[in-house]
Order: C-alpha cells, then structure tokens, then sequence
C-alpha cells in the first residue's frame, strides 16, 4: 500500500468559470505557518437587527452600509435607516431618490457630515440632525465683488431681488472687501440680483475745537465711519474714523471752531456684488465618493471630478471641477488611495493630488502616474490597508481583478477566477474588505451569476463563500433554502464590531469567530481537490481514508469522490472528527479521482489533509507514488 495526503486547502480551478467541475475550497480561509498551511472555517453570521420588515421571499434590495457619529448608517429600497449598534433601535432618516444603485458615503472631519450619493442624488446628515437631506441648488452660496467701489461707509446694507436671502458686506477704506452670507434662502431658480444701499444722510448739531480731530454731536445715531462730514468749521474730504456715542472722530482737524448743523454723508458708488446659486453636479454620478483634504469629491459621467467648498460640504460651486481627460476614455468611479485620488477609466487609471489652487478644483494631474489598466465595475473598487482592489481590463478583452501596489496596478488573480468573471456581465457587483485574525479578505459578489470570490491579500489565495439561504422572489424556486452566495454584501465597522447586511432580506449581521452557523443554518465548508491519477492512468484501489486536523466534539465530515470528471459523486460517507482516527475503509477504485470532503456541522474546523491509502493494479511498485502533503500554489 502507497499512502498520499492531500492538502484539503484546494485552491480555485475551473476550465468553464464555474464551481461545477475542477477543484475549489469554500467558506474557509488558508493559515500557513511552518511549511503546513491549514484549512480554517470562516466566522459564522449573528443577526443583530431586522431593520425594515419584509417576509421572504419578498424582497428589498439593500444599497449600502456605513458607521457614522456612533450609529450605523443603512440604505435599504431607497430609504436610510439609522441603527443604534447597542440597543439595535432602528430609526427612519427618510427616502431617497428612487435608484438601483449601491449608495456611497463618506465622512468630513471630525463627522461634521456624512455625505452620500446614489449615483442620481447627493445627501447629507449632519452630525447634530436627525434626518438627512438632499443637497439643492436653490440657495445662494457665493456673492463675489465684481468691483469694491468708491467712498463707502461702514453702514451700508444689502438688499436682494429674492425674498429670503440676507447678507453684510465689510468695508475697508471705501472699499467693499468682504461680504458674508446670513440667509442663504430656498427654492430659488435664478440667483437674485443685489442692491447695494448706503445709509440716509444725517444732520446733527456739531461743537469742536480748532486743530482738533474731536468733535461732539447732538446725535450720533446713523452716523458711520466712513462717512464724510461738512459744515462750518470742518475741514474738507474730512472722514469719520469713529463713533461712540455723540463723539465723532474725523480724519482730518478741524479748520476752525465747529458750530451749527453738520452734514454725515455716504458718497460710496460704483460697487457692483454678483450672488450665484448652489452648483451641486447634476448626476449621474460614477461609483465612489473621496474626502481629501477637507474637501468632497464627486465624479460624473461626463468626466468631471467636482468639489465642495473646503471644509463645507453643503457648497459647491459651478467652477470648482477638474477634467478627467488624460486619455480618451470614460470615467466609471473614483477613490482615495494614500495622499491621491484615483480616478478609474473603462480602460486606465488617473491619479490626482491636492495642488491648493485657489480657484476652481485644488486638484492637479500626476500625469507621469497614468496607467493604460482600466476598471470593468466601479462598484467593485474598495479601498483598504494601503492598497486598492478592483475588477480591471485594458484595450484587449478580459477582466481581471487588480491590487495597488504603490501607484502600479498589480494582478492578483489567476486565469481561474478570470473566467469566473468573464462569465458574469458585471452589472451587479458587490465588494468590501474584512480582516478575520490577520487576513485581509476582499470580498467580491457577482450577483448575476450568484458566487462570491474572496481574495486572501496574507495568503494571496482565492476562496469562495456560501451560505444556505432562502431563495427570494427574484431567484429560480423561492421559498425553497438552497446553497446560494455570501449574502452578506455590505459591511460597516463599529464599537470593533464587523457588520454586513444581507442583500435582500433587511436584516443586519455581524461576524462573529466563536459562532459557526449562519443565522442558524449550516456553514457548508467545502474541499474539492484537483483530479489526481498520481503519475499513472492504471486503476487504484483506495483503503483508508483518514481526516488529519483538530478533534472536534460534534463534527461530522462527509467524504465522496468523483472518477468521471466531476460528472457525478459517490454517496458520501461520514466520519466523526471527534474520533481518535477519523477515517473509513474500503473507498473503491478508479484511474483517475477527485476527492470532496463536507463539513456541515455548527463545530469550528483547522484542519490540515486527507491521508489516504491506495495500492496500483497491475503492479507492485507503489513504494515509487504517494509521499506527504503537496500544497499546491
């Protein structure tokens, strides 16, 4: 008898992107450590909150998921909850603009505001407010000086063409050099004219002195600095340069004794102030949302990558923009990685970096960063420990999935999961990132043809994840419970919580590593090996098969085996984990074999190879095969 162990940590193959044939391990992630690598089973799923009541298999799709100001945020069928992460109260923030798209956030400094948008709509909700709120283009938020006039006085007021709207300019020097929003107002189609008013002429009884810059006055009231005095006694073009009270100080002596009526007037003309309106882009908007620098950024499909006014996310005016325009390609999503925004193209990949321009965008081109890799789906671009990963193509055709390395664009995944995403037309996709005791996994959903591939970025090895879930209405026989995708599609960090939401059920879910069902239901940790005819096509007859791993109470492992290429398996046979030798006997035979071993049970798993036992017909040199664990790469 020749003995071999197979490694039960099977990496992703597929010759059709599909998991009907070929090797795959599934709800688990690798763990290597001195030469061995082992097969953990991934957290179990807690649910935490029903957010908003739906009975399956009806539906409501959900559109994201953020932490913010100690709550979580969720978008569920076009209406934001809030969900407080202690008592799991749920509180209704309002609708939003009806849309199929996932929903973007992304805090200011200090959570002043989460700013959203749904690729239609931008919103936000303010760390003090209670509801969110669409940002409009009906208020005014700027008024320059298109000339600072001659001659005014500080007590000139302002006046609008539109009820609502209210603000003070500065004066210095006869010059208007400031001027600052009170009331910006609302509902506003065309931004209101302004009126610039100098304050009435007064004439007050004025005593002074000979040479002295102080005069007394009957009255002090409407009497501004800046205003220019005559009368008997006071000195030409003499200016005031304060008042208090009935004591007017001029700017020039007096040329004689002041007596008698004394004229303040404004002479200030010429001033000319222009007020704009709100200048939020109109959509749609491109996947992602970006805070850098103080500011929000926002890129539309028309290859434009807008900003807020710094540190004021409810301004946005209409010239503070910057073209994505490098190349001759379309803008499909924006991200921050590192001190730069990425800006991805169907077909290369941009970065930005803060220049501090004083007009218009604050952003400039790296143009020597440009990259010729594109990116197939915005929604599949997450941004995490230093690095980004996304779904990318180039000119040529087919789609890969890229990590950034420094400002290179690396490739991560193999030819096998190239055809997993080949074969989905990328119109749905899901993805974030969750690190589980030290491994970073990207977790990506293509919902079209329902699988989720999660990339190891410690290991950089390929999973996928299930989980046994209703079918809802929208999936062939709803009602029924059936090994579907991760259902968990989007995630939020709190209080050190990992939370998902399931993508069509409303209900909210954290990770938790010392459960392992998902809500109840099984995990289905899966092992498929590769077809193995150890070197030679003559039949081998099979003996012991024996599980090598961590004993564990309660855990069954069901093991069957393939001779016709994945075509069809042999009734499984179950062996107890908790046994001093896991292992059944008498395991048939055939040329060529793939093995799958499945693990239902609510136990938790580390386990490293199957030891199997065989001899070769026809010849008695099985000394020559077998051999120990050969991870495969």
């Amino acid at each position: 008898m020749a003995t071999e162990r197979i490694a039960l940590t099977q990496p992703i193959d597929s010759r059709t992107g599909s998991f009907s044939s070929d090797a795959y391990s599934s709800n688990c992630y690798f763990d290597s450590s001195s030469g061995k690598r082992e097969y953990i089973k991934r957290p179990g799923l807690v649910a935490a909150a029903q957010v908003t009541p739906v009975t399956p298999p009806a539906t409501l799709q959900s559109q994201g998921l953020t932490p913010y100001n100690g709550n979580l945020i969720a978008v569920i069928n076009n209406t934001a909850y809030k969900i407080n992460p202690t008592t799991y109260a749920v509180t209704t923030l309002g609708a939003l603009s009806v849309s199929t798209s996932q929903s973007y956030f992304v805090r200011t400094f200090l959570d002043a505001y989460l700013f959203m948008q749904n690729k239609f709509n931008g919103y936000l909700l303010s760390k003090t407010g209670v509801s969110q709120g669409l940002i409009t283009n009906d208020k005014v938020v700027n008024i320059s000086i298109d000339n600072p006039g001659l001659n005014y006085s500080e007590g000139i007021t302002l006046s609008f063409s539109a009820s609502g709207v209210a603000a003070t300019a500065t004066v210095t020097n006869g010059n208007i050099t400031a001027v600052s929003i009170t009331s910006a107002g609302s509902g506003l189609t065309v931004a209101p004219t302004i009126t610039i008013n100098v304050p009435s002429t007064v004439t007050p009884t004025g005593t002074g002195f000979v040479g002295d810059y102080i005069i007394g006055v009957s009255s002090g009231t409407g009497i501004y600095v800046g205003m220019q005095a005559s009368g008997t006694g006071v000195a030409n073009n003499a200016l005031v340069t304060n008042v208090n009270g009935t004591t007017i100080t001029l700017s020039l002596p007096n040329t004689d004794a002041v007596s008698g009526t004394i004229t303040f007037a404004d002479l200030g003309s010429n001033g000319v102030l222009t007020s704009s309106l709100n200048a939020f882009p109109a959509g749609p908007y491109v996947s992602g949302a970006v805070f850098l620098d103080n500011y929000i950024f926002i890129g539309t499909t028309n290859n434009r990558i807008y900003n807020s006014n710094l540190g004021d996310p409810t301004t946005w005016e209409a010239l503070s923009y910057i073209s994505f325009e490098q190349t001759a390609d379309t803008l499909v999503g924006i991200v921050k990685h590192l001190n730069y925004l990425v800006a991805f193209g169907n077909n290369s990949t941009q970065f930005f970096y803060d220049v501090g321009n004083a007009v218009g965008s604050p952003l400039g081109l790296a143009a020597s960063y440009t990259s010729e890799i594109g990116c197939a789906s915005g929604d599949s671009v997450v941004a995490t420990s230093n690095t980004v990963l996304w779904i990318g193509k180039t000119k040529t055709h087919g789609k890969c999935v890229y990590a950034m390395d420094g400002v290179s664009a690396t490739k991560v995944s193999t030819s096998n999961i190239d055809r997993h995403i080949e074969a989905d037309d990328l119109s749905y996709v899901t993805a974030y990132c969750y690190k589980v005791s030290g491994h970073t996994l990207y977790i990506l959903t293509l919902h079209n043809t329902q699988k989720t591939l999660v990339y190891d970025l410690d290991e950089k090895q390929w999973y996928t994840w299930t989980q046994y879930a209703m079918a809802s209405n929208t999936q062939p026989n709803p009602g029924t419970y059936y090994e579907s995708y991760f259902r968990g599609t989007y995630y939020a960090e709190i209080n050190d919580v990992p939370y998902v939401l399931d993508d069509d059920n409303a209900k909210l879910y954290y990770f938790s590593t010392s459960i392992y069902q998902d809500d109840g239901q099984p995990i289905y940790c899966r092992s498929v090996t590769d077809i193995r005819d150890n070197g030679s096509t003559k039949r081998k007859f099979y003996g012991r098969c024996e599980i090598v791993g961590d004993k564990v109470q309660g855990g069954v492992m069901q093991i069957s085996h393939t001779g016709n290429d994945y075509v069809s398996y042999s009734t499984p046979r179950s062996v107890d984990l908790n046994a001093p030798r896991a292992q059944v006997y008498l395991s048939g035979a055939d040329r060529r074999r793939a093995w799958q071993f499945l693990c239902t049970s609510n136990v938790p798993l580390r386990l490293d190879a199957a030891e199997i036992d065989f001899r070769i017909g026809e010849m008695d040199q099985e000394q020559a095969v077998g051999g120990g664990t050969q991870y495969r790469k």
